[in-house]
């Protein structure tokens, strides 16, 4: 095979709503499909499906609730027709799925580890069926080392560190959007917004957030402004009420919008419990926003630690959250400072074209060890 010659890989997500890791396969998936190569998304449901093909990436839903036979069998028929070489999976779920697909296959199996805290630890069954997997993908060297701890034999796989890559001629922040975001939304002009961009599910922290606002004490003054959809929003909006909290819900947005949102924000806070690597806060940043978030996962390595690009603070703290932003919204020039520094950061060392290359070689090595063909 010469190094030009184009790939053929595919995508493979059980979730059954739009999340942050349909976020990062579609970056992987349309970065690739850029270069010349051949990507297809496999959608474990229709609403996922459409996402993909909004961006338009090829996309096809199959079955991934269980994990029989029955579904191995449709995968395997897909896979075939598309005469797949390599294959992404990126939850436990997934990889076990693909790996009985796969069976037999000479198809390079890719584990991009994205496995939640909330989840118990990857059982015996899981770490049989990796033994299929080409090697592991981590989002962060700490994630990797947290993963190895809580799972020794993961250390046994074959392992690269790819952090996520942003595209910043896509988040660049518009005065003048910020200002139509905050006209259509019945916002001031001079109101201290404060914007999260996450599912509204358990252990996202936006609860956290509005306790931290709550004891900022802005009043009428203040409005948090949260992007996103999940099953949390009534619990939240009970929350807010009760606190006296100026609180927009804004469901599910676009590209278009988040950055919207983002230009319109004095200050985006990001109060996850637990996190791999957030697309939100590297969006951010290439925003050029002055972020807060939680010291969880990857994020201290995307924000920094040093605090000249970003603040960070220890989950679950409503009172530290609280701290820092007060500290943020009397401080314009520090605001403006960390957002230049943000995207700086963002440039330098997460840009779109270094992640594309890390996958690019990954897969390409892969597939020349695992010999593809699907026959």
């Amino acid at each position: 095979m010469t190094a030009a010659r184009a790939m053929r890989v595919a995508f493979l997500t059980s979730s059954r709503l739009w999340r942050g890791s349909g976020v990062s396969l579609a970056k992987i998936a349309a970065g690739l499909g850029e270069r010349g190569h051949q990507p297809h998304m496999l959608a474990g449901s229709p609403v996922v499906r459409d996402a993909f093909a909004e961006l338009g990436l090829p996309a096809t839903v199959v079955r991934t609730r269980k994990t029989g036979l029955r579904e191995a069998r449709e995968l395997r028929r897909q896979l075939r027709a598309l005469g797949t070489e390599a294959l992404l999976v990126d939850k436990p779920r997934d990889l076990r799925l693909a790996s009985v697909a796969t069976l037999g296959f000479r198809t390079a199996l890719l584990y991009r580890y994205n496995h939640s805290v909330l989840g118990g630890p990857l059982g015996i069954r899981t770490r049989l069926l990796l033994r299929r997997a080409a090697g592991c993908i981590f989002q962060s060297e700490r994630v990797r080392q947290q993963a190895l701890q809580r799972t020794p034999w993961l250390g046994r796989a074959r392992a690269w560190v790819i952090p996520n890559g942003y595209d910043l001629s896509r988040f660049a922040r518009s005065s003048a959007a910020g200002t139509e975001f905050r006209l259509r939304n019945g916002v001031a002009p001079d109101a201290a917004v404060v914007v999260t961009v996450s599912a509204l599910e358990k252990g996202k922290g936006q609860d956290v957030a509005i306790e931290a606002m709550a004891r900022v004490g802005r009043g009428s003054q203040g409005v948090y402004v949260v992007c996103g959809e999940g099953d949390q929003e009534p619990r939240l909006r009970m929350l807010a009420a009760q606190a006296a909290l100026p609180t927009l819900f804004m469901g599910y947005l676009g590209v278009a919008d988040v950055v919207a949102a983002f230009s319109a924000a004095d200050v985006v806070v990001h109060p996850s419990l637990h996190d791999i690597f957030p697309n939100a806060v590297g969006e951010a940043m290439a925003c050029g926003c002055a972020v807060i978030a939680s010291e969880v996962g990857g994020v201290g390595e995307l924000v920094g630690r040093d605090g000249t690009a970003g603040i960070l603070v220890p989950p679950g703290d409503p009172g530290a959250l609280a701290h820092a932003i007060g500290i943020l919204l009397a401080d314009p020039a520090r605001r403006e400072a960390l957002g230049a520094a943000a995207r700086r950061r963002i440039e330098s060392d997460f840009p779109l074209t270094r992640m594309l290359d890390a996958y690019e070689t990954v897969l390409r090595a892969s597939i020349v060890c695992t010999r593809p063909a699907l026959t």
